[in-house]
């Protein structure tokens, strides 16, 4: 066979959905082994968004939400990003005990540059900022002189070069963590990470009662680097059933075979892959896209049937609106965000002085015309609350639309409510596409004409969880907007304070920490800078 024939068949392989699967399948019995054989399930299993939740069953693994980005941990490109602060996780360790992170790598690498470096970083910074913060006297608990910050790297993966040029850069970013917005962990111990993959003989020797909360990074992984004989002991069939039921189905192993899987698993996702998997395993490799594609659109059929509209009388959209205020969850004592359970639970309330409720529905638009009006006031009687529909485009695709759409919220709010942040609380939630259907409708009937109906205004609890990502990747820019733009919207913006970037990403920081997977996208920020800033 020649070298471009091998190629192909080589791809074909990494890309086959069997192949995939079945990998994923094998990483994941060596993720039960470390959890259940080697440490007894004394601690959590939680994966490292994205790719880790292909190997960790919601089943028996934590809710818990760890996003370390292997980005942040690439040679020469090493951070600390306070938009990827995983501060509550830290809090979170230390009341387990320390847990089980679980990520994977693809070809030609031990372990994801994330385990190996971002986490690793993470810890010294986070465990540095909190001994600044104690030495002054501003944390509950006594001062440690053996409080431990130093640089815990897998010393087989990472060069002591490396180490060194990250170590010069340690005190920097606990000092620009220390000085954010964002709220450190009161930590009774510091924490510290240990490196775990398929080629480690045994598992590390941790104490019941440790000086320090440990952070047990896993990839789940095997290490295969060429033809030419060096590697892990690689896989090659999965065991189906038991007994003289038992059999082997043989498959090409795909080391980090959950990477990427907008590329292969034909819309499965790993909630759907958990939920069917003695089903997909079970499946000849020929049946199986048939298969996926069935669960997948069973999934999309249940989800469409969940958020289908309802049109009800004033009275019960009345009561619908007062629901959606109480669930949402208070950012500031006059903005509510209706984003879905933010990762540590807000303890702030409305103020009792606020006489009035504006609610902003946000719907997201495809293709907005140029002509296009972005705000449409839903007719209410004058008792009634006000609701805002507010059309939305797209920041990458439309710029200009979406810093236009912008202005006119911001106009819209300053102009018919200026009490706002102050008399007036203000509430964003994602909207529907048929609201802002129904509003541009009423619009065309004359006043005094109009049909006393209007739609509930369900939550984003109806949200399948990538549209509530969706939503919360689109409402965080809008609200860090908002917040600079109305000062008393905010916990501690005073009223002739300038909006500059470090501001803007104070604001954008402290959302981040409450919602992570709203993280947003860079389009976005860009244009909410570009329009805060002109």
């Amino acid at each position: 066979m020649n070298d471009a024939a091998k190629a192909i068949k080589k791809h074909a392989a990494q890309h086959d959905l069997f192949n995939r699967l079945h990998s994923i399948a094998a990483d994941e019995r060596f993720v039960q082994k470390v959890a259940q054989e080697w440490f007894n399930n004394r601690f959590e299993v939680i994966a490292n968004q994205r790719c880790g939740t292909w190997y960790c069953d919601p089943a028996t693994s934590s809710k818990a939400y760890a996003y370390f980005k292997s980005t942040d941990g690439h040679t020469l490109n090493w951070d600390f990003n306070l938009r990827r602060s995983n501060l509550s996780l830290a809090g979170y360790a230390e009341e387990k005990g320390g847990f089980l992170l679980v990520d994977s790598t693809r070809r030609g690498k031990r372990m994801p540059d994330g385990l190996s470096k971002t986490v690793p970083i993470w810890c010294s910074v986070v465990n540095r900022a909190v001994q600044r913060r104690r030495a002054r006297g501003e944390a509950s608990a006594e001062i440690d002189a053996e409080w431990d910050t130093a640089l815990y790297l897998p010393a087989q993966i990472v060069s002591p070069s490396e180490k060194a040029q990250i170590e010069s850069r340690l005190d920097e970013w606990a000092t620009t963590l220390e000085s954010s917005v964002l709220p450190l962990p009161d930590l009774k111990k510091p924490l510290r990470p240990f490196f775990i993959h398929p080629a480690t003989s045994r598992p590390p020797s941790i104490d019941e009662n440790p000086p320090f909360t440990p952070l047990i990074c896993v990839s789940a992984s095997r290490w295969v680097n060429g033809e030419d004989g060096r590697g892990d002991p690689i896989p090659t069939a999965t065991r189906l059933g038991d007994g003289w039921f038992a059999r082997t189905v043989a498959f090409d192993y795909v080391p980090g075979a959950g990477d990427d899987d907008e590329l292969w698993g034909r819309g499965l996702k790993p909630a759907l892959y958990h939920e069917h998997k003695a089903s997909l395993l079970s499946t000849p490799r020929d049946e199986l896209p048939g298969l996926v594609d069935d669960l997948v659109e069973d999934g999309a059929g249940i989800t469409a049937a969940l958020e289908g509209v309802h049109l009800g009388e004033s009275e019960s959209s009345a009561s619908s609106l007062e629901a959606l205020w109480e669930e949402a969850t208070a950012i500031s004592s006059t903005l509510l965000g209706d984003l879905g359970a933010p990762i540590r639970p807000s303890q702030l309330y409305l103020k009792s002085s606020v006489t009035q409720r504006v609610t902003v529905r946000v719907v997201d638009i495809p293709k907005p015309s140029s002509s296009t009006s972005f705000v449409h006031e839903w007719p209410t009687a004058a008792s009634d609350q006000p609701v805002i529909i507010f059309s939305l485009p797209s920041a990458r695709t439309h710029p200009k639309e979406y810093g236009k759409a912008l202005g006119q919220l911001v106009e819209c709010l300053k102009a018919k409510f200026p009490a706002i942040g102050d008399k007036t609380a203000l509430l964003i939630s994602p909207g529907r596409p048929q609201e802002l259907e129904s509003v541009i409708q009423f619009s065309t009937i004359p006043e005094g004409q109009q049909p006393e109906c209007t739609p509930n205004w369900p939550s984003s609890s109806h949200l399948a969880k990538t549209d509530l990502q969706a939503a919360q990747k689109s409402l965080l820019p809008l609200l860090v907007a908002l917040t600079c733009s109305f000062p008393g919207l905010s916990l501690d913006s005073a009223d002739d304070q300038d909006v500059d970037k470090g501001v803007i990403a104070a604001h954008l920081h402290s959302l981040v920490a409450l919602w992570p997977e709203g993280n947003p996208p860079r389009a976005a920020l860009k244009r909410v800078n570009e329009f805060l800033m002109s």
